[in-house]
């Protein structure tokens, strides 16, 4: 070899930046700045929000009043955007079912074909944080340490889940540094803990913004808002949005303002493992540990709710089988429905009495129907 061409490899080695990774082309993922941040304006340049997350064109945000806007130019400090649409968020009443649905309906969900796909809503809800250094500087006076603040949020929020009955798994593998390959560490984490069949798959950040940003009260008690973040770049893009759109939902109802809003950013975030995979940035490094550890409390009782879940951590008596009696499972039930139309039949007196008995049957009531043929298969109903 040439020696000036060893010479020349020599000096690339000692004089390239060899300890920075390098995120790939059009990856912004770990790409959040401390101390510096973009303003999100419309086009009358009235302020959206803060991003301490680098934006780019195509980037959209849905505030909290449900309009959503999509990033068209980025400015050295300022992202401009264009108004889209008010969106419409699903009905909140019907994702609060007791029991999420009646026996019958998940007995045709099941025959149509929908059941099999939401049989991921029987598992725990998964925790982990792919930036493990995450602090709150009024707390712990440091914005990051090895061991970061964000794994009180994650206790936190994993023991107020199992306090009100359902199944939570917390992983507190450390994914340091926090750097352009912190998501590919967390990966692996992120596919153990899918494992388990999660119906949900929480990483669990802080936010990098002014305090004004994030520092709320939510009845009476000082909070964090909670921002929902969903990756553009991954194949389910659209159910992850349509999971947050269940998640805000769920959050403006129980608990009015605290979702900050939802940020589709440019970037995967580990969310191509599953639909129901999402991002949430609980405060921000300006606020107390305690605001975010609050959040975390309220955040239990509204996840639930959007994944589907009941108290036992299963959604429905259908989830509850086994893939392997599932179609032993369907026969009998078709044959007891076949059986209790019949037999309401044979009780009517009239064609319109038959009509009311089978649609009062199928909207749930099924203990009311059997009652009034005479039967019972529980407790008397009050």
């Amino acid at each position: 070899m040439p020696r000036w061409l060893l010479v020349c490899l020599v000096l690339v080695f000692v004089l390239c930046p060899c300890g920075v990774e390098a995120t790939s082309p059009g990856d912004n993922e770990g790409m959040e700045f401390v101390g510096r941040y973009w303003q999100l304006v419309d086009e009358e340049g009235n302020p959206l929000t803060l991003t301490a997350r680098l934006p780019v064109e195509g980037d959209q945000y849905i505030a909290a009043d449900n309009r959503m806007y999509e990033v068209v130019e980025v400015g050295e400090d300022v992202a401009y955007c264009k108004y889209i649409e008010t969106i419409e968020l699903p009905d909140v009443a019907s994702l609060t079912t007791v029991g999420g649905t009646t026996f019958f309906q998940d007995v045709f969900a099941a025959l149509s074909g929908r059941w099999a796909a939401s049989m991921g809503t029987s598992g725990p809800v998964a925790l982990y944080h792919t930036h493990s250094d995450e602090s709150f500087v009024p707390t712990s006076g440091v914005y990051t340490k090895d061991v970061g603040d964000i794994y009180q949020v994650g206790r936190t929020f994993r023991d107020a889940l199992e306090e009100l009955g359902y199944k939570a798994i917390w992983s507190q593998n450390n994914h340091n540094p926090h750097d352009g390959q912190a998501y590919m560490r967390s990966r692996r984490t992120a596919m153990e803990l899918m494992k388990a069949s999660p119906s949900t798959l929480i990483d669990v950040h802080r936010d990098a913004l002014p305090p004004e940003v994030y520092a709320t009260e939510i009845d009476g008690t000082p909070a964090s808002k909670v921002r929902i973040v969903v990756g553009r770049q991954n194949p389910n893009m659209a159910t992850n949005l349509e999971y947050a759109k269940r998640i805000k939902a769920v959050a403006d109802e129980k608990y009015p303002g605290i979702i900050e809003g939802i940020f589709m950013a440019q970037g995967n975030y580990n969310q191509d493992l599953g639909p129901k995979a999402i991002l949430l940035e609980m405060g921000t490094h300006t606020i107390s540990l305690e605001r975010a550890q609050n959040a975390a409390r309220f955040f239990s009782e509204v996840i639930p709710v959007a994944a589907g879940l009941t108290a036992t951590g299963r959604p429905s008596v259908l989830r509850r089988i086994g893939s392997a009696a599932l179609a032993t499972t369907l026969f009998l039930a078709i044959l007891l429905v076949v059986g209790l139309v019949a037999f309401t039949a044979l009780n009517c007196g009239s064609v319109d009495e038959f009509k009311e008995k089978v649609g009062q049957m199928f909207r749930g009531d099924f203990h009311g129907v059997l009652e009034d043929a005479g039967l019972r298969l529980g407790p008397k109903r009050d």
